[in-house]
């Protein structure tokens, strides 16, 4: 593999920004670059070397849906052949570097058991062969659905969905393809017994649409709950002190906790993600997209799983037909998501638990929203440990390279180069 040096840029680490070159060689982050040759080498005065972004709740994108492949804007329906499964995983792989992304899983709906155990074993052999498409890495899925709360279903149909149970989802035979699941504690000891048998897979388990009591949240944090999905979208809070509150109490009390967070402005609004980071710290939030397949298109409305969804008059949020406040999905990719947590973290905000933040440092701000797009994403699905989500000596070299211009509040954000194992995968240039 030839070796890259990327000279001049600002390097944003664990630690802050610094002004310096670093080198690629065989696939891994050399920051010490002495008496490496190199075979390439580019000057990026100026920018911004990242971690490369990692999305860990996405559903799809320009019609592609993992839960039931291509979408036909015509009949309503999908075209779910194993050769259309093959070109969509192909076209994520290519298309999201675009957009800052060099890791992503992909997000199943609630759907029968038969689509679920489809949707996965085309996963499962997508993953299972040599692949020499070069692109961001799929990492695996998370199954969303089926085991939520029915009250809190938002964009999904209600009728699908199951109690909790090691039988039931051992039905989906995912092949090992499932590496984060959503067990909502809210079917006490049944939900408990699900989330330690997929905690003893080696499957992270969060808790998202519930309506569980602080108490519930306590036990499956003890059974193996790692994280919020979502949080405070379908995520039911309670001001009494019965059962201790309820699960949005428990995500905030709860230290070892992750939050996801969808960073579009819609589904939470900037001042609350400023009152969550502030009470959660900067490395407990995972900025999400919850990208919906109708994200890239040209659609305005649009109907899956018997369930109907049209875009905003301006084109940026999806809600669900004739429910203007519940939304459905997202149009959000990661770029736009860092440079909105940028932009926060860097205006003076009144917030509503919290009667003022200040505007943070550009260079606080910045490390602040890279460990919210993807370091702590590695850190909950264990990718840390083999090198990602980080810019480090003989971290995996999964980078962004930005282009960062404006001033506080009001930063642009242009992704510049993608690379993927040090390889560029995607240029601007």
């Amino acid at each position: 593999m030839n070796n890259v040096m990327l000279k001049n840029a600002f390097v944003v680490t664990a630690k802050g920004v610094e002004r310096r070159d670093i080198i690629l060689r065989e696939g891994r982050i050399d920051m010490s670059g002495a008496g490496i040759e190199c075979s390439e080498t580019f000057d990026l005065a100026g920018k911004y070397i990242l971690p490369g972004f990692v999305d860990i709740h996405m559903h799809g994108y320009e019609l592609f849906n993992f839960s039931f492949g291509l979408y036909d804007p015509g009949s309503n329906s999908y075209n779910n052949r194993p050769e259309i499964y093959e070109n969509g995983f192909d076209k994520l792989r290519k298309r999201l570097p675009e957009f800052g992304v060099t890791g992503f899983y992909l997000a199943s709906l609630v759907a029968p058991i038969e689509t679920l155990r489809y949707c996965y074993s085309r996963l499962a052999d997508y993953l299972g062969r040599a692949n020499n498409t070069a692109g961001a890495r799929l990492f695996g899925g998370l199954i969303e659905g089926p085991f939520v709360n029915p009250e809190r279903a938002g964009a999904m149909n209600p009728s699908l969905i199951l109690e909790p149970s090691k039988e039931a989802f051992d039905r989906i035979e995912d092949n090992g393809t499932i590496k984060l699941a959503n067990v909502v504690p809210d079917s006490g000891e049944k939900s408990c017994k699900l989330t330690e048998y997929l905690t003893g897979k080696g499957i992270v388990v969060g808790a998202g649409h519930t309506s569980a009591t602080y108490n519930q949240v306590a036990d499956a944090v003890k059974a193996g709950l790692k994280y919020c999905i979502h949080f405070t979208n379908q995520t039911g809070g309670a001001y009494k002190p019965f059962d201790g509150g309820g699960a949005v109490e428990a995500v905030l009390k709860f230290d070892e906790l992750f939050a996801e967070l969808i960073i579009d402005g819609y589904h939470i609004s900037p001042d609350y993600v400023r009152d969550i980071i502030k009470r959660k710290g900067s490395e407990k939030i995972i900025g999400i997209t919850d990208c919906s397949f109708a994200a890239g298109s040209s659609l305005k409305k649009f109907k899956s799983g018997g369930v109907g969804g049209e875009f905003s008059e301006d084109g940026k949020y999806i809600a669900v037909e004739g429910k203007k406040n519940t939304l459905y999905g997202s149009n959000l990719m990661m770029n736009r998501g860092f440079e909105n947590v940028l932009n926060w973290l860097t205006s003076e905000m009144k917030g509503v638990w919290n009667n003022k933040h200040s505007a943070l440092r550009f260079e606080e701000a910045l490390t602040g929203a890279a460990r919210i797009c993807s370091s702590n994403a590695c850190r909950l699905t264990g990718l840390k440990k083999d090198g990602f989500g980080q810019i480090a000596d003989s971290a995996k070299a999964d980078i962004a390279v930005l282009d960062i211009t404006g001033s506080q509040g009001g930063y642009k954000v242009q992704v510049e180069l993608t690379i993927v194992d040090g390889r560029v995968v995607y240029s601007r240039r």
